[in-house]
């Protein structure tokens, strides 16, 4: 795990606590989220991603990665979904989504990164449920879910930008100029 700890060509490294920050306002946000009514387990409205999306825009893929691995396992320990299925598909879809906008990070913009994180990981959160769920029409469900993915990804990109204009995470740090490069 010792890699998880790098930073390297990442990006500026963000203290712990700012570090700290991102995770408890990413699993509060993912708390509440859980607490929607939603049609199937994956999808959502990815309110908890957004703090995730800062952290890549802001400090890179790993840092991102890092604030996933900890959101999901804190949002599931709170629910009591750790060790479920939701929990797996939450996991795997959170891990896809920030090595997805850590390679898009320097291409496209923090709304363009958002749309395909998102989308990625909800084709990742469907491909493990239809290992896990037989019988699930995953077919049927690509169009709506990349739909959903295209929409929440819009949503949840341009709060993460405003958020980061606004020197997000608010720890002394700065922020990100229009194009949504880090300063």
């Amino acid at each position: 795990m010792r890699w998880l700890m790098r930073s390297g060509a990442e990006g500026d490294r963000p203290g712990t606590r700012a570090e700290v920050l991102m995770v408890v306002l990413a699993t509060g946000a993912g708390v509440i989220e859980s607490l929607f009514p939603r049609p199937v387990p994956f999808m959502k409205p990815g309110l908890a991603n957004i703090v995730t999306v800062a952290a890549v825009a802001r400090f890179g893929m790993l840092t991102g990665l890092r604030v996933n691995l900890l959101r999901t396992a804190g949002a599931a320990l709170v629910t009591g979904s750790l060790a479920t299925p939701t929990y797996l598909l939450s996991l795997f879809g959170g891990i896809v989504s920030a090595l997805v906008m850590g390679a898009f990070r320097r291409v496209l913009s923090v709304t363009g990164m958002s749309v395909c994180g998102s989308i990625s990981s909800l084709w990742t959160q469907l491909l493990a449920a239809s290992m896990l769920i037989p019988g699930l029409p995953a077919g049927a469900l690509l169009i709506p879910v990349s739909f959903w993915g295209f929409l929440s990804g819009v949503l949840t990109g341009i709060i993460a930008f405003a958020m980061l204009v606004r020197g997000f995470p608010w720890t002394g740090g700065k922020g990100v100029d229009s194009q949504g490069w880090a300063e």
